[in-house]
């Protein structure tokens, strides 16, 4: 699809397992500022106003894969 990249999909992933930014940012060896900025400029980009919108958008345009659960990258990415 191109519109994001394998790192910020990973991010989508934790989301929607209900991670918090702490959580996302030990997982990905990250400043749990840097996952804040990554997840605000995510939620510009896909016109969301919330985490719980930016999950549901990639599930909606099939970004995420809907049944499988909980999601991980390898079935974000087919």
């Amino acid at each position: 699809d191109g519109l994001i990249n394998d790192r910020d999909r990973w991010l989508i992933v934790m989301l929607a397992r209900g991670y918090t930014t702490t959580k996302i940012a030990r997982e990905m060896h990250l400043s749990r500022y840097t996952v804040a900025e990554r997840i605000s400029k995510l939620l510009v980009q896909f016109a969301c106003s919330n985490r719980s919108q930016l999950v549901a958008y990639f599930y909606a345009h099939r970004l995420l894969h809907v049944g499988i659960w909980p999601p991980s990258v390898s079935d974000a990415l087919g």
